[in-house]
């Protein structure tokens, strides 16, 4: 039996019953389990080992779960609930047909005795409705620009919902229902559940869309970029008003931008175009790095030129090209949907000042002058270059470890090889561990050691190491007799076995 249509959805599970999050570590479960749970649901959730932020994120609202899959996952004594089984059961993305708990839900479904949703399917039924709503996406960059937006949105007075895949330090958390009536949606293309095979950014009912760029990723679910580029096309047949896509010359795949711009004007929508190139509608005029007021902290003093509002300067606390890009792309949507008063210039241009990041992009963990810890998510050889350019800018008196896990579906297999072997170009050294995706065919694994060839002919010193502690071991031995200050730059999807603890608390020992 297939899941029961937005408008069959009994309104008795609307208030105060059970719901049971499949998979509830995975990217916004946690937070629409929160967001279930603002709404008077008693929340449970199942998954495999989970890891913060998400799981002290899942602590702090008191969710109960269990790191293991059963069909007694859904019986309410499992619980200690009154109730035989779930109201509504979400299932993720990550969960495959014949799962052990999906399984179990089907024959709930059959009896009649639940309802059934996709992540995307309950974020559009129980957050967005009717509202006004603004949908990020592309391949990098939309955790980052979706906070900015929502942040931005917020700072103008419009209280929006939101879902984001991170957790943003402004609010810690991602997700919540908003009082005004705006929603802000971080937009994946991943699919959308295993009986739902389209992306879920098509569930969002957008209004407006911005979109980052688009690349090759997901090899898990799609076979090239072209197959990528028709769900974004798909995207754009559910738009209603209009869209706000990067320049070409500021695209990675300039060809893919430039064919999405033009369906969206056949399509009959607004189309904005920004970026770097003179003859973008919303243009960065300039950037340089700058010390942020009352604080040691560096950030990036930016120009910009607005079709609708003019030309704005500010001061933002974030560096690398990337972030402006991302920036600018949040003004142009702010100024093509009407959201940018002139009036309230001074507001504007303080708004971002106060803008704390997210966590796992770029977050500091650690500093002490001579060492610094920074986590980041970034996994596709574009995220990792613009990622140590933005690092580098940021501590330019530091030497830069970059440290990179191969973790995600696509890095774990050869189709980057090559733009491995160059992204690294401004770390001082690069510590590589193996990729240890189980589900990728040993044929198609990232040839590692190919990797560190290719990465040691731009004169970078590699370590390759499978044992974390032995790869930390190899870092502090790099650290003897070398005097300034270093960046440990830890790059994965994932946990990386405990790099970063392990370098902080040993760091810690040592400096006694």
């Amino acid at each position: 039996m297939a899941s029961l249509k937005n408008s069959e959805i009994p309104n008795k599970i609307l208030n105060g019953k059970w719901a049971h999050l499949v998979a509830i570590g995975g990217t916004g479960m946690g937070a629409l389990a929160a967001l279930l749970q603002d709404l008077g649901f008693e929340v449970t959730g199942s998954d495999g080992p989970l890891y913060p932020p998400m799981s002290t994120f899942l602590d702090s609202r008191k969710i109960p779960r269990v790191e293991k899959y059963a069909a007694e996952n859904l019986l309410g004594k499992t619980w200690g609930i009154a109730k035989a089984n779930p109201d509504l059961v979400i299932v993720g993305n990550a969960i495959s047909r014949g799962h052990v708990e999906a399984a179990e839900v089907e024959r709930l479904l059959a009896e009649k005795k639940c309802v059934r949703m996709s992540f995307a399917e309950g974020l559009a039924e129980f957050a967005i409705g009717r509202k006004e709503s603004f949908v990020v996406a592309g391949t990098h960059g939309k955790t980052t620009t979706t906070s900015l937006l929502t942040w931005a949105i917020e700072g103008l007075g419009k209280e929006p919902g939101f879902f984001i895949g991170g957790i943003p330090a402004n609010y810690g958390f991602g997700c919540r229902l908003g009082h005004g009536e705006i929603f802000v949606s971080e937009g994946d293309e991943y699919d959308t559940a295993y009986w739902d095979k389209v992306s879920k950014f098509l569930h969002y009912r957008p209004t407006w869309v911005l979109c980052t760029g688009v690349e090759y990723d997901h090899a898990d679910i799609y076979p090239d970029l072209a197959s990528i580029q028709r769900s974004f096309e798909k995207l754009i047949d559910k738009t209603q008003k209009g869209w706000v896509v990067v320049e070409d010359g500021s695209a990675p795949k300039p060809e893919v931008v430039a064919s999405l711009a033009s369906s969206a004007k056949a399509a009959g929508l607004q189309v904005l175009r920004y970026g770097f190139a003179a003859n973008a509608d919303a243009q960065v005029l300039s950037f340089e790095e700058t010390s942020l007021p009352n604080s040691r902290a560096m950030g990036s003093k930016c120009v910009f030129r607005l079709p609708h509002f003019g030309r704005l300067e500010m001061i933002f606390p974030m560096s690398g090209r990337h972030n402006i890009l991302n920036l600018c792309g949040v003004l142009a949507i702010l100024d093509q949907a009407g959201k940018l008063n002139p009036l309230e210039v001074a507001k504007i241009q303080n708004l971002f000042l106060g803008f704390k990041g997210i966590k796992r992009r770029q977050e500091e963990l650690f500093s002490d002058g001579e060492l610094t810890v920074v986590d980041d998510f970034a996994h596709h050889p574009t995220a990792i270059r613009e990622t140590i350019s933005a690092i580098r800018k940021r501590y330019p008196k530091n030497r830069v470890f970059s440290f990179f896990e191969a973790r995600s579906a696509t890095s774990a297999r050869n189709i980057f090889l090559e733009e491995f072997g160059s992204a690294f170009d401004e770390s001082d050294q690069v510590f590589l561990v193996p990729p240890t995706k189980s589900n990728v065919p040993e044929a198609e694994k990232l040839d590692i050691q190919g990797v560190a060839r290719r990465i040691e002919k731009h004169k970078i010193p590699v370590v390759v190491e499978k044992d974390i502690d032995k790869l930390c071991d190899h870092f502090f031995q790099n650290l003897e007799g070398n005097s300034g200050g270093v960046v440990a730059l830890v790059m994965s999807n994932g946990a990386f076995g405990g790099l970063h603890q392990k370098i902080i608390s040993r760091w810690k020992e040592n400096h006694k």
